[in-house]
């Protein structure tokens, strides 16, 4: 064996940059960030101070840590099934023989997602505004009263959450399109002469037959909300309180406002834990599933 390893030497080497730049960027920087888990430093001093697993214990007690852990489990809640939901409904439509042009459908649809955060984030800030906000005055034409979409604890998760599902269900609505245009033909034309209506092609037929893709696509949305830091940060900075303030938030709050790295770190690795749990038991549920 070691002696075909150097015949082959030069396919090791066209493999080589890749392996430089995953420990430099990947493993180097998560076995620092679980060293600095385990120690008290606030970015300045020259050397942490090994505190062992303090700080996980300090995390157990932490009432904000907890609160903000739900926060982002409710936000989950609100976006992740809805979002799901509206892709596949949207590539349904798009991918009838009725629809023509479905390039330019595909172009507007990505349109959000590709436009930064800090734009959708201020555009709905100006949206959502209590006074003078589009939306409010839209209410105020049907006599409803301003609602405090930013500044009260019922309805700033609930704005984020709507931010949120505008702007990435594009993106999961062009996946979607990519897995029902694999399904057969057949199988509609076969429903069509069966005399199956619309709605019961999309529950009966395409459904079931994408489940696979909206797996991914649950699995990748909540991948995106417990990482979603810039939007929450600049339409609520996590207010009123801390009722909108999700998990990676809290983090990036510790590290860079109240330089507490090591804590910041501790609650990284929960992050990191909880994303691997999930993934790891979504994807054994799936392919017993299938």
């Amino acid at each position: 064996m070691l002696g075909e390893m150097k015949k082959k030497y030069y396919c090791y080497l066209w493999i080589l940059p890749f392996f430089i730049l995953f420990f430099i960027f990947q493993l180097y920087p998560m076995i620092y960030g679980f060293f600095l888990s385990l120690t008290r430093w606030n970015g300045f001093d020259p050397t942490p101070t090994i505190i062992g697993f303090e700080n996980y214990l300090t995390l157990a007690k932490d009432r904000i840590f907890w609160e903000t852990l739900w926060n982002t489990v409710l936000i989950w809640l609100m976006i992740v099934p809805l979002r799901a939901f509206l892709s596949l409904l949207i590539a349904s439509i798009i991918n009838s023989p009725e629809i023509k042009g479905k390039g330019i459908y595909s172009f507007f649809l990505l349109l959000p997602n590709i436009t930064a955060v800090v734009v959708v984030a201020v555009i709905f800030r100006i949206l959502l505004a209590t006074n003078g906000g589009t939306i409010n005055n839209l209410l105020g034409i049907i006599g409803i009263a301003p609602v405090k979409w930013l500044e009260s604890s019922e309805f700033s998760k609930i704005s984020i959450a709507i931010m949120q599902t505008w702007k990435a269900t594009g993106y999961f609505t062009i996946i979607m399109l990519a897995g029902l245009q694999k399904i057969p033909k057949e199988i509609y034309e076969a429903a069509d002469i069966d005399g199956a209506s619309k709605t019961k092609r999309f529950f009966r037929i395409t459904a079931p037959l994408v489940k696979d893709v909206t797996f991914f696509v649950v699995l990748m949305s909540t991948i995106f909300v417990f990482q979603n830091v810039g939007a929450t940060m600049i339409l609520t900075n996590g207010g009123p309180g801390h009722s909108s303030t999700n998990l990676i938030l809290y983090i990036y709050n510790n590290a860079f406002q109240y330089s507490k790295i090591g804590y910041a770190s501790s609650m990284s690795y929960i992050l990191f834990m909880i994303l691997l749990f999930i993934s790891y038991f979504s994807v054994k549920f799936n392919r017993e599933k299938m």
